[in-house]
């Protein structure tokens, strides 16, 4: 399953405890069918957590992969830190485009919307430099 070395990792942090969960990504590696495949290993959960993303080209592969990540780790999340923040694993759900590009940039400029917002506000807090 695995394309070669990981290209990315994460090391999150299990609480209590302080345990370190780590995620690796291999590259994504071209099959015999044509389609492209990205596997991942998670670590740190008890038994490693091996799969795979699969896509039409190796960056859709690759973006699978992240998202099967967050999948796999959800079910963690509130017992999971990254850079300190409980909860934050630093892996966004994906703007879906399973709806075609249309609904894609619709959900793009309400992220841009809310995150224009979230700045404005933080700044009038003096948050935000």
């Amino acid at each position: 399953m695995a394309g070669g070395p990981a290209i990315a990792t994460r090391v999150l942090t299990l609480l209590p405890g302080g345990r370190p969960v780590r995620v690796e990504i291999d590259p994504p590696a071209r099959r015999g069918t044509g389609a492209w495949s990205s596997a991942y290993r998670i670590r740190g959960l008890g038994k490693v957590r091996v799969g795979h993303g699969r896509g039409a080209d190796s960056l859709e592969a690759l973006q699978a992969a992240l998202a099967a990540v967050g999948r796999e780790l959800e079910p963690f999340a509130p017992r999971l830190t990254w850079k300190g923040e409980a909860g934050e694993l630093g892996l966004p759900a994906p703007v879906p485009d399973d709806f075609g590009g249309d609904f894609r940039r619709r959900l793009e400029r309400l992220i841009q919307v809310e995150t224009a917002r979230e700045t404005r506000r933080l700044r009038a807090l003096g948050g935000l430099g």
